[in-house]
């Protein structure tokens, strides 16, 4: 019984030295992989380590997002508007009713070709109409 005992104990000692050895080289490998790594490398290897908690890779991924999924800016530059010179309304009835004071003074059957939807608004000239 006692040599089953002492057979388990050196398994278990041998098995327990091959983790130990296993987690050296890990480690060793790990600081290897890292040294003289940006922050987004290393950030971008744990992020794609499918044998981390996904915890740990859901925030190592949002740490690199910045880097990989550019912010979306506007395609073209923004519109530089600015305002036109208003005319004052003094001004402007002034203006229309000069228009209207001129198409007013015009013989009658030139004011009627104006709003004739068949002429082209020139001042009773036929000669192109058939």
């Amino acid at each position: 019984m006692t040599d089953d005992r002492d057979e388990l104990i050196r398994q278990l000692t041998i098995r327990l030295r091959e983790t130990v050895d296993e987690n050296d080289r890990l480690r060793a490998e790990l600081a290897r992989m890292t040294e003289g790594a940006s922050a987004y490398a290393t950030l971008s290897d744990i992020h794609r380590n499918r044998e981390l908690p996904a915890a740990v890779r859901a925030k190592a991924a949002i740490g690199c997002l910045p880097h990989e999924m550019p912010k979306l800016m506007p395609e073209r530059a923004p519109l530089e508007l600015s305002a036109e010179p208003i005319e004052p309304l003094a001004q402007l009835v002034e203006r229309q009713r000069a228009r209207a004071d001129a198409i007013l003074s015009l013989p009658l059957a030139a004011r009627s070709a104006m709003f004739d939807p068949g002429s082209d608004g020139n001042s009773g000239d036929d000669s192109d109409h058939s």
